[in-house]
């Protein structure tokens, strides 16, 4: 049976997680200033490789969640003294980069004169050469090297593998129909990977316990998840952005819809040979009438629950219940 219209809920769940994180950046005045000041510095440019236009971090605005949780997790030990707000904020600094170097590699993909490759240039200035360089994600484990917290390296080459690998998965997608598990994997493998990143090693230098920082990890990959999966349910239920949408490898609400209706596949082949908004809104109705945007949405109630269980082995401490707060954000909403 056909669902019936509901409201845009990846549109409601990404507002009240911005409402929440805005929330608690403000009760984290004195390291959130900090880590401000280090984002400030770098939309100037400060310390950016030759050729990167610094607007490409903030697109969509100045980025939030990624420090909040490296200062939640890194607050979040009870024995232990406040975590070093400079550490704190390079860690962020690293994250950030992480995640930039991910949306560059994913829009600078397709033909050679496609619109793709156009719009990479566009983002980078001109600097093609920057991009084979690999400079955002040097410069991503050089800060990761300096953290007081050797494992914090090991993390950041943890997180490049799952996205390098995630990455592999994308390109293989762009051949063939994707499952619903291909989906989630390539989230994890996605924004996943960045907040698990974040959350690991921000516990690090709170001087977290192992059990701490792997419950601290598995927290930040369903979060990424979750916020991943809410992204590209806003992006295919408002449909005004065709080429948004056609540009990803796939997305779950189309991957879950294309296993049970072959027509959802046609449709979305055609979305990205083609990034037309009539393209665009008989996908999302297919999409709808399959039950794919209902199975993006329990997805999303999942990987909220499953967040909250992972912050177990996490000390009751007050960084832990604000923990706690951003996943059940994640999830009140769809």
């Amino acid at each position: 049976m056909a669902e019936a219209p509901r409201p845009a809920r990846g549109e409601a769940v990404r507002r009240a997680l911005a409402a929440e994180i805005e929330r608690l950046a403000s009760e984290l005045r004195g390291p959130i200033g900090t880590i401000d000041d280090a984002l400030a510095s770098l939309a100037s440019g400060d310390g950016l490789p030759p050729g990167l236009e610094p607007d490409v971090l903030f697109a969509g605005g100045v980025p939030r969640i990624r420090p909040v949780l490296v200062v939640l997790a890194s607050r979040s030990t009870a024995n232990q003294g406040e975590a070093d707000a400079s550490a704190a904020a390079e860690v962020a600094y690293a994250a950030e980069l992480l995640h930039t170097a991910i949306r560059l590699h994913d829009v600078a993909l397709g033909r050679q004169h496609g619109r793709r490759r156009r719009a990479a240039r566009r983002v980078l200035g001109g600097a093609a050469h920057w991009l084979g360089a690999h400079h955002v994600t040097l410069r991503a484990l050089e800060l990761a090297r300096r953290a007081p917290a050797p494992d914090v390296l090991g993390d950041a080459l943890d997180a490049l593998r799952e996205v390098s690998e995630g990455q592999a998965l994308g390109e293989q997608l762009r051949a063939r129909p994707a499952s619903a598990p291909d989906a989630v994997q390539l989230a994890e493998g996605y924004t996943g990977a960045v907040f698990a990143f974040a959350c690991r090693a921000g516990g690090r230098l709170g001087g977290a316990s192992r059990t701490a920082v792997t419950g601290l990890g598995r927290y930040g990959r369903h979060v990424g998840v979750g916020v991943h999966i809410a992204e590209e349910l806003a992006v295919l239920e408002r449909g005004d952005d065709p080429w948004l949408l056609s540009s990803r490898p796939t997305i779950y609400p189309v991957a879950w819809a294309g296993e049970r209706n072959p027509e959802v596949n046609v449709l979305w082949r055609r979305l990205q040979a083609a990034p037309e908004a009539k393209l665009a809104e008989a996908l999302r109705i297919a999409v709808r009438d399959t039950g794919g945007l209902q199975a993006s949405r329990e997805l999303l109630v999942g990987q909220s629950w499953a967040a909250r269980k992972a912050l177990a082995g996490v000390d009751d401490t007050p960084a832990r219940e604000q923990l706690d707060r951003i996943a059940t954000a994640l999830g009140r909403s769809a």
